[in-house]
């Protein structure tokens, strides 16, 4: 399976994961993942917010095991992003104390 439809696989689970944590919304996610592709949704994503929308959400919920950010720092998929993104994702985790 090529790794771009596989990461983008995976964030769906996730995504469908979170969805039975109260309130956690993921619809408008899982379309854009469709629409767009995971990599290029969570690079725009990244980009223009510094995180994931629903970071803080998992944050709050000790969850962010379902957290792009922790998606995008498996070495499978590393990869499929600059140093500079993985290393944001790296840093944010690390400020959240969560070492996977």
């Amino acid at each position: 399976m090529e790794i771009e439809k596989k990461f983008s696989q995976d964030w769906i689970l996730l995504a469908q994961q979170g969805k039975d944590l109260g309130g956690y919304e993921c619809q408008r996610l899982v379309k854009n993942i469709s629409s767009f592709g995971g990599v290029s949704t969570a690079k725009r994503m990244l980009k223009r917010q510094g995180a994931s929308e629903n970071f803080q959400q998992l944050k709050d919920l000790n969850r962010l095991d379902l957290s792009l950010e922790l998606l995008i720092t498996r070495g499978e998929y590393t990869s499929l992003f600059e140093d500079e993104e993985v290393n944001m994702c790296l840093e944010l985790l690390c400020q959240c104390n969560y070492f996977g």
